[in-house]
């Protein structure tokens, strides 16, 4: 099997058509003809994690994140993404990233944090179509197998995502019932009026700002609505895509490649204690 034939599996999983206009997912370096036997899974294309791939043997680092965000003209190993880019290189590994598509298609980043929180029949927010028969589109709402207090619901959220010092955040009432919930993974702070609209109990993302979040519960408390909000951080909101991308990337290419997750919490946060 060629990379190019892992890539176009993931396409067809992720397709390029669903990523948001300023987004560039995709292959982001390396050679398509190259054999493709090994392929390393990471959230993010850090130093760390491409040194981690290439120490691995990986043919083929896919990420979440993508290893830019903006228009670059120079990527010398002195900046730390031209030092990625050159571990990688050097070591004959391609690099494919799967962004908003990702976050869009089913079975991604939304559909699969849904699945760790134990949220049922999720369906897009924002509708865009469908992706091999399944709704796809950005956001997901669905609802929780019983009614919790919003504490209850921040609770779980600790338990059953991954770890950061961030931990789990909440606004609103903690005595409050919630049943139905929206989501955003990633920073979902732009997401906040469309989460208000989906009659939803409880908006849970990442990476909420100050300003946004207090507007959002001002507004909430203005329309007589009751809901709550739930922060976690940027990490731990999208890295259940994993239970589900390696599951479904083994199962598409029958077993040909070997595929492995990094060990590496790229969480930029460490707790200080003064």
């Amino acid at each position: 099997m060629k990379v190019r034939d892992a890539v176009s599996e993931l396409e067809k999983m992720y397709p390029l058509s669903l990523r948001e206009e300023w987004d560039f997912p995709g292959l982001v370096l390396g050679d398509l003809e190259r054999e493709c036997r090994k392929i390393f899974f990471a959230l993010d294309p850090t130093i760390d994690t491409a040194r981690e791939a290439a120490e691995w043997g990986a043919d083929l680092m896919v990420t979440h994140h993508p290893l830019f965000f903006r228009a670059v003209h120079l990527i010398p190993s002195t900046d730390p993404h031209g030092r990625s880019a050159a571990i990688l290189l050097r070591a004959g590994c391609a690099l494919w990233a799967g962004h908003t598509n990702v976050d869009a298609a089913p079975r991604g980043t939304n559909e699969a944090l849904c699945a760790r929180i134990g949220i049922f029949n999720p369906s897009p927010i924002e509708p865009e179509g469908f992706v091999e028969g399944a709704p796809a589109g950005l956001g997901r709402i669905g609802n929780l197998e019983r009614e919790m207090s919003l504490e209850e619901f921040a609770k779980m959220c600790r338990e059953r995502l991954p770890k950061t010092v961030q931990g789990v955040k909440l606004a609103g009432d903690p005595k409050m019932a919630v049943r139905r919930v929206a989501v955003m993974s990633g920073a979902g702070d732009s997401f906040l009026g469309r989460a208000l609209e989906s009659g939803a109990d409880v908006f849970l993302t990442g990476d909420l700002r100050h300003h946004p979040a207090l507007d959002f519960m001002q507004k909430v408390r203005s329309c007589g609505r009751r809901m709550g909000l739930v922060d976690v951080s940027h990490f731990s909101s999208e890295f259940p895509w994993f239970d589900f991308a390696m599951e479904d990337v083994k199962k598409r290419l029958g077993g040909e490649a070997e595929c492995r997750l990094s060990e590496i919490n790229t969480d930029p946060w460490a707790e200080v204690f003064i």
